[in-house]
């Protein structure tokens, strides 16, 4: 009986470190913004697609928890958003993770006239990744350029 406990909590911890590995394997992905899309848009306001490749060059799979970030348009933050999804990128493999976010066309003031009067806009996304853990969340830096 005690050999079965053993191999139970060994087991247990086992499971547990992979699942940590599995998230601290975050760190290493390498995150770019590949298509800004428009979906829709009205008088006030427009809705935009955000697609973003993640790739994981580890051996083994990497969970996000969620990624939170503020989108910019020439230099202006538009919106801020967030993934509410856990995601996995399985090991040595690539994932685009689409986000849908509305922006109010009275935030960007002077950017959005700018970028009509240009027909060209920058894209940048600053965010934080998050990897939930049994003593709380761990978050790392992303900024993204696009094009």
């Amino acid at each position: 009986m005690r050999k079965i406990v053993i191999i139970l909590i060994l087991l247990t911890l086992s499971f547990g470190c992979k699942e940590f590995m599995k998230r601290l394997a975050v760190k290493e992905l390498d995150f770019s913004l590949v298509r800004v899309s428009l979906i829709d848009y009205t008088l006030s306001d427009m809705t935009l697609k955000l697609d973003i490749m993640a790739t994981n060059p580890n051996d083994i799979d990497a969970v996000i928890d969620r990624l939170d970030y503020s989108f910019f348009i020439n230099e202006k933050n538009a919106a801020n958003g967030s993934t509410l999804k856990r995601i996995t990128i399985k090991a040595v493999r690539k994932k685009t993770v689409s986000t849908e976010l509305t922006i109010d066309y009275l935030n960007l003031g002077a950017a959005i006239l700018e970028a009509v009067k240009d027909k060209r806009a920058d894209f940048r996304i600053e965010g934080k990744v998050y990897i939930d853990t049994e003593i709380g969340s761990i978050s790392f830096p992303i900024t993204l350029f696009y094009p």
